[in-house]
């Protein structure tokens, strides 16, 4: 066998590997982040806990987590059967490209408010606490949102990037406002506030709960974030070499293998939820009990006092 026809069967199957992950990961990745970020939004939706500003951080975190599942996984799905409109039409393909990276960056963002939340509602200085209130967090909700939806990304020519000027200018903007920065200030507040409650003893029950959660969520981002946040760094670095068939193929993998690595993280906060937190776990089977007995509950029959026959028992 020639070289050539060596390094053929290798590109190909690389590419076949690059698809079947696409077609075994999608799917269930899409069905189990759907169904779990949906139970987080019920969860943290209820009256009773969404008071909590670090609460509020989890239930927006989670909206942004559910619209990235269903706008990034459908259409690569669909690509792999010819069905995928954004390959085809242009304003769709930006549009997915869009929300998707405005929403996983500010699902990143609400996860790093929490953390600063939590390390304000930890401190024993008064004034700092007083930083950790609903009234802030409702506004930094708005305000991050609104810069997130309005930033300008450099979108043009985003779904074929033929000018590599513009990948680099996304690349970099992934890298420092999502991948990049975040999670290194995570882990510093994180680590911050962990000292801080060494030292105290008055909190409640739920707030030690939150923190727990926040404090194994931010641990699986940081390791699901390593994988997308090394390949950009490469790819920065090498955006202007030129790459011969097979080292694209194999950077096309690992792509692929990154990508869905950050769409697991966007689909398991709520497992990750529940096996951290005890009171979590409360919550989501009230609101199965409270479904079932909404649609099981037996109304009774109105009886009509005018009629002796339906007040009277039946005689034989």
């Amino acid at each position: 066998m020639s070289a050539n026809s060596s390094t053929s069967v290798q590109i190909a199957y690389l590419n076949f590997i690059t698809r079947e992950i696409n077609r075994y990961v999608t799917i269930p990745t899409f069905i189990f982040g759907s169904i779990g970020n949906i139970l987080n939004i019920l969860v943290f939706s209820r009256s009773h806990i969404r008071n909590n500003p670090c609460s509020l951080y989890f239930l927006f975190g989670s909206i942004n987590n559910l619209v990235s599942v269903i706008v990034g996984l459908i259409t690569p799905f669909l690509g792999l059967y010819n069905l995928d409109p954004t390959q085809r039409i242009n304003i769709l393909c930006k549009l997915r490209f869009y929300f998707r990276f405005t929403t996983i960056t500010l699902s990143t963002w609400f996860i790093l408010f929490a953390c600063i939340d939590r390390y304000f509602s930890t401190s024993i200085d008064i004034t700092r606490r007083s930083w950790s209130s609903l009234r802030i967090a409702k506004r930094t909700v708005i305000f991050a949102s609104l810069f997130g939806f309005l930033f300008p990304y450099n979108r043009q020519n985003v779904c074929t990037y033929t000018i590599l000027t513009c990948k680099m200018i996304n690349e970099t903007v992934l890298l420092i406002f999502n991948s990049g920065i975040p999670p290194i200030i995570m882990v510093v507040i994180s680590y911050l506030t962990v000292q801080q409650i060494k030292h105290i003893h008055f909190h409640s029950n739920r707030d030690t709960q939150l923190v727990r959660i926040l404090l194994v969520q931010v641990f699986v981002l940081v390791l699901f974030a390593i994988p997308i946040t090394s390949q950009k760094v490469y790819s920065y670095i090498t955006i202007f070499e030129t790459k011969s068939p097979l080292r694209a193929a194999i950077e096309s993998l690992i792509i692929q293998i990154c990508t869905a690595a950050s769409y697991i993280y966007n689909s398991t906060t709520f497992y990750v939820y529940s096996l951290t937190s005890k009171r979590f776990r409360k919550e989501v089977s009230q609101i199965f009990a409270c479904q079932y007995w909404r649609t099981n509950i037996i109304h009774p029959r109105q009886l009509n006092t005018s009629n002796p026959k339906e007040i009277l028992p039946k005689i034989n």
